[in-house]
C-alpha cells in the first residue's frame, strides 16, 4: 500500500467536490474496500470521515482514528449490541427501516442519549427503465430491481416516518442516505441516480417541510484505471467531471424546490484505495505445452477473488515488476497454486519471464484484502505501506499456526490415535481445554 497515493487520492476527490459544492464536503472512507487500520489512520490524518458496516468496520474506524462528526454507521439489520455501540461513540446512523427507528428510540431512551440520524432511502431514476451495467452483465429496465433491493425506505415510508417523528424524541433527523455502488462507468448513469436523490428529497420536503441538513450520496465512483469495467480502457471520465455532473444535478433540484443546499457526504473506498495497492506475487515455475504457456506464481485469486469472478468480477493489469522495461515478447496464463484455475490474467503480455522474477498486479487496493479467503488452507501474505523511503507492516502474513488456531475436535472425534500431526496435537489440546 501507498500513503502517498492514499493522500492524493482523497485530496482529489475532495477538491473535486467541494469546487462544485457551495457548502461543507465529508469525504467517508468506506472501510469495507480496505479495512487495514493503517489506511484507516491516513485517512484520519487527511480529515476523511467514515462509512461502516457493522461493529467490526465501527471498531476498526476507531482504532484507525476517526472524528465522531464525520463517521455513520450504514447496514440493513444492525444489532442492539452495535447500535449502543455507536450511541455511545455519538456517531450518525443511517436508517434503514421504521422497525430501526424505533429499535435506536428504544436503546437512546435507556441511555437518555440524543442520536443524530438519517434516513436512508430507494431511489428509482425513470431513465434506469434502459440500462446497462458493465459490472453485472445487466442489460434492461433496472428500476424492479432497485426496488428490490434490501436498502432503505421508498419516498412513502419516508414521508411517514417524517410526519411520525414525535415519536423517537431521541433521534434528532439530520438528512438522508442512499447507496448504489458502482454499477456503471456512464457519467450520465451516475448524474441520472443523483438527481432522482435530490427530486425525492425535494418531493418529501414539500410533503413535510423538512430540510436536510447534509445529504450522504453514498460511493461507487470509478478510478481512472477501471478494473471492474472488464476492460484495461481507461476510464473516459475522471472524477472531476463525476462531481461536476452530481453536483449540478443535485444543486438544480434543490433551487427548484428552495432547499437550501445541505451538507454533502459521499463514500468513495475504491477510488481512494483501488491503485494504492499492488499485490507482488514471485514466478514458481512455467510451463509449455503445443499453443499454451502458463506461468505459476505464489500468489493466487483466493487473495484477490474479484478477479475474472462471473458477478461483479474486475480485470487487472497484471506486469512484470523485474523486467518492466524489457520489451514485451510472450503471451501467458498467469495463475496460482488453487485447486480452481484461479487465472490472474489470462494471455497475459509478458516479456522474457523465469522462475524468481517478480509479477505485479495492479489496483490490489480494493476489495482484495476484505474479500480473501483461504480455499486450500492457503495462509495469505503480509501487507506493508511504503512511504517515501520508508516501509512499515500493516498487516502480518498468516500462519499454518494462525489459520489452524480456530479449529477443534468434538469428544467423540479426539480417540483417534494413528495420526501423526503437531497441529492435530494442538488442535486436541485447545478442544479439551476450550471445549
Amino acid at each position: 500500500m501507498s500513503d502517498t497515493t492514499l493522500r492524493q487520492n482523497v485530496r482529489r476527490i475532495r477538491n473535486a467536490f467541494e469546487s462544485e459544492w457551495q457548502a461543507p464536503v465529508n469525504i467517508m472512507y468506506a472501510l469495507k474496500c480496505n479495512p487495514n487500520f493503517a489506511v484507516r489512520a491516513v485517512m484520519h490524518e487527511e480529515g476523511a470521515g467514515g462509512d461502516c458496516f457493522g461493529l467490526g468496520e465501527l471498531e476498526a474506524t476507531f482504532a484507525g482514528g476517526a472524528d465522531v462528526d464525520k463517521i455513520a454507521l450504514n447496514g440493513s439489520n444492525k444489532s442492539d449490541t452495535v447500535i449502543n455501540r455507536a450511541i455511545d461513540l455519538g456517531v450518525y446512523i443511517n436508517i434503514d427501516s421504521e422497525a430501526e427507528a424505533v429499535q435506536i428510540e428504544r436503546l437512546a431512551a435507556r441511555k437518555q442519549k440524543e442520536v443524530r440520524v438519517n434516513i436512508r432511502l430507494k431511489v428509482i431514476p425513470e431513465e434506469y427503465r434502459n440500462y446497462s451495467s458493465d459490472l453485472i452483465n445487466f442489460s434492461g429496465d433496472f428500476r424492479e430491481e432497485l426496488r428490490r433491493l434490501k436498502w432503505g425506505v421508498n419516498e412513502q415510508t419516508a414521508v411517514r416516518m417524517i410526519n411520525n417523528w414525535a415519536s423517537y424524541p431521541h433521534l434528532t433527523l439530520t438528512g438522508y442516505h442512499t447507496h448504489l455502488g458502482r454499477l456503471s462507468q456512464k457519467l450520465e448513469d451516475r448524474v441520472s441516480y443523483d438527481r432522482e436523490f435530490g427530486l425525492v428529497i425535494s418531493r418529501i420536503f414539500l410533503e413535510t417541510g423538512f430540510e436536510p441538513n447534509l445529504i450522504d450520496i453514498g460511493g461507487g465512483w470509478p478510478r481512472d484505471r477501471d478494473p471492474e469495467s472488464g476492460s484495461q480502457e481507461l476510464n473516459p471520465y475522471s472524477i472531476e467531471e463525476y462531481a461536476k455532473g452530481t453536483c449540478r444535478a443535485l444543486r438544480n433540484s434543490f433551487m427548484e424546490a428552495q432547499i437550501p443546499l445541505p451538507e454533502l457526504w459521499l463514500e468513495p473506498g475504491r477510488y481512494i484505495a483501488g491503485n494504492a495497492g499492488t499485490l507482488l506475487t514471485t514466478i514458481e515455475s512455467i510451463k509449455e505445452e503445443g499453443n499454451f504457456k502458463w506461468v505459476y506464481v505464489d500468489a493466487s485469486t483466493n487473495i484477490m477473488p474479484l478477479i475474472g469472478a462471473v458477478v461483479e468480477g474486475t480485470y487487472n493489469c497484471v506486469v512484470s515488476a523485474t523486467k518492466m522495461w524489457e520489451q514485451i515478447k510472450d503471451k501467458a496464463d498467469v495463475v496460482g497454486p488453487l485447486c480452481i484455475p484461479s487465472v490472474l490474467h489470462a494471455d497475459c503480455p509478458l516479456p522474457p519471464v523465469t522462475k524468481g522474477d517478480i509479477i505485479a498486479i495492479l489496483d490490489a487496493g480494493m476489495y482484495a484484502e476484505s474479500d480473501s479467503n483461504q480455499l486450500n488452507w492457503i495462509p495469505r501474505p503480509a501487507t506493508v505501506m511504503v512511504k517515501d523511503n520508508l516501509v512499515g507492516l500493516v498487516r502480518q502474513a498468516e500462519t499454518l499456526e494462525s489459520i489452524f488456531s480456530t479449529q477443534r475436535l468434538p469428544e467423540w472425534l479426539q480417540e483417534t490415535t494413528e495420526f501423526c500431526s503437531m497441529y492435530r496435537n494442538r488442535v486436541l489440546k485447545s478442544s479439551q481445554t476450550h471445549g
